[in-house]
């Protein structure tokens, strides 16, 4: 088994006093090491490779993720990474939770009205996108209440990490109620037909009328299979390719500097018109929107 340090808290704080410290970093590769205390690790810029409770996932400007107290975790390949990390204490919170060492407990005891609608999902070990900044100006904000130590800042701090914590069990939420979309879609289809055409339409997404395609290759009727479609999963097939097209641009909107018409294209969209208007549509913004707040976040 790796052996692996465990940085105190102490270490990190200003002040032995302290509950919550937040600092700005520019990260180095890192040997695998753990905390006494939890941590919320921003990236602010640059990519690295990080491996947390075993599991490997590189990590880049925008990203988010709480780490529970004692959970083990390293960076290797760090390219220019930078990173805001606040590391806090449960009692910074309230003082009743003094020595809670489980971030899911935290959030049942201080969340308890909201934690219940994702169902115990873990919000903690896990990487998190802050697409519209909001989490980084708070972090900013707790940063410069940080460094002044003017009076009721640590009210501030709960304020603000509260905030954090709440905006994070949204995603948590959102992600759930879109994996309960998709498992709804399939409960729903009751004939293999339509079974098999979910399945071809998610690994064909980027082919052109690649419902057409399905019922070519297994000599179905497209009339058919279109009405049994809309009968069994309540939408219809175009809408649901639209649908899973977008969730593939939003991948690479947000994850690479591909342009938005190569990444139309990638997804099967030849009119990139067309394209901004069906995002627009399922996302909210338009594609450039939606990159310029993922990657200035």
């Amino acid at each position: 088994m790796q052996s692996r340090d465990t940085i105190s808290f102490l270490k990190f704080a200003d002040n032995v006093r302290d509950r919550l410290a937040i600092k700005p970093f520019v990260q180095d590769d890192t040997t695998v090491h753990d905390h006494d205390c939890f941590e919320l690790a921003y990236v602010t810029g640059g990519t690295a490779e990080q491996t947390l409770d075993g599991v490997t996932d590189t990590v880049r400007q925008g990203d988010f993720f709480i780490i529970d107290c004692g959970s083990s975790h390293s960076y290797r390949n760090c390219r220019e990474f930078t990173l805001i990390n606040c590391l806090f204490l449960a009692e910074v919170i309230d003082d009743t939770l003094a020595g809670h060492k489980s971030f899911e407990e935290l959030l049942r005891v201080c969340l308890i009205r909201y934690h219940r609608q994702y169902l115990g999902k873990t919000s903690a070990n896990r990487i998190f996108h802050d697409g519209d900044g909001r989490v980084l100006r708070l972090l900013e904000g707790m940063r410069e209440e940080y460094i002044r130590k003017d009076t009721g800042y640590e009210e501030i701090f709960r304020g603000r990490l509260l905030e954090i914590l709440i905006l994070t069990m949204r995603q948590v939420v959102r992600e759930q109620e879109e994996k309960d979309i998709a498992q709804q879609i399939r409960k729903n289809a009751k004939s293999d037909i339509i079974l098999e055409a979910l399945q071809f339409l998610e690994a064909h997404y980027e082919e052109r009328a690649v419902l057409r395609l399905f019922c070519q290759r297994y000599h179905y009727s497209l009339p058919y299979v279109s009405r049994r479609f809309r009968q069994e999963t309540g939408m219809t097939a175009l809408a649901y390719l639209q649908k899973i097209r977008v969730e593939k641009c939003c991948e690479l909107l947000a994850g690479s500097s591909q342009p938005i018409q190569a990444i139309a294209r990638k997804a099967g969209y030849e009119d990139t018109k067309f394209f901004n208007q069906v995002f627009k549509r399922l996302v909210g913004l338009t594609p450039g929107e939606y990159r310029k707040a993922a990657l200035h976040s």
